[in-house]
Order: C-alpha cells, then sequence, then structure tokens
C-alpha cells in the first residue's frame, strides 16, 4: 500500500532518517526543506537505495512557498497522503512555548 508523504524539515537528521525508514516501505516521498540542496541529497540517498522520492525546496513559513511545494509535489506524485511536520523541530526559535 504505497502512499505519498510530504516530510517538512526532510534535510535534517531526524527527518531525513524517518523518510528514508518510510521509502524502504514503498512509500513515495516528497522532502520539503529551506535548502533545497539538503533535500535532494537525501532524495538521491532515497533513489539510490531503490526508492522514489524528490527534494523540494519550502518555507513553512511562507504561504507562496508551500504552494509552490505543493504543484510541485502533485505533479510528480499526484497529490498528498501524509504529512509529517517536522520543519524547525531543533532549532529554538522553532517553538511556541516562552
Amino acid at each position: 500500500m504505497s502512499k505519498t508523504i510530504v516530510v517538512t524539515g526532510a534535510g535534517g537528521v531526524l527527518c531525513s532518517t524517518l523518510a528514508s525508514a518510510l521509502a524502504k516501505q514503498g512509500n513515495k516521498i516528497a522532502l520539503l526543506d529551506l535548502n533545497k540542496s539538503s533535500a535532494e541529497a537525501v532524495a538521491d540517498k532515497i533513489n539510490k537505495s531503490g526508492g522514489d522520492a524528490i527534494g523540494v525546496e519550502a518555507n513553512v513559513l511562507e504561504k507562496e512557498s508551500l504552494i509552490a511545494a505543493k504543484k510541485e509535489v502533485n505533479e510528480a506524485f499526484g497529490g498528498c497522503d501524509i504529512l509529517i511536520n517536522g520543519a524547525g523541530g531543533n532549532h529554538p526559535l522553532g517553538t511556541t512555548s516562552n
């Protein structure tokens, strides 16, 4: 049962590891990150291991960036079944607490 999974913050250690594990289960992975080269590096690793992944530049704090990312994901995979929002997880500015 292959799903299309979009992972934000996917250029980081935690989310890239999660994305790689999900790809090994036969899912298509869209790796979104502020740093497109980081997302593409993870996608290349997944693809070389027999998975199906794309790297997409996206800033989750900017609506236009997300609209562009959605278009790219839809063109590549036909839509999103599962979203994993991991952007900002390890960064001090990524928290909403005081």
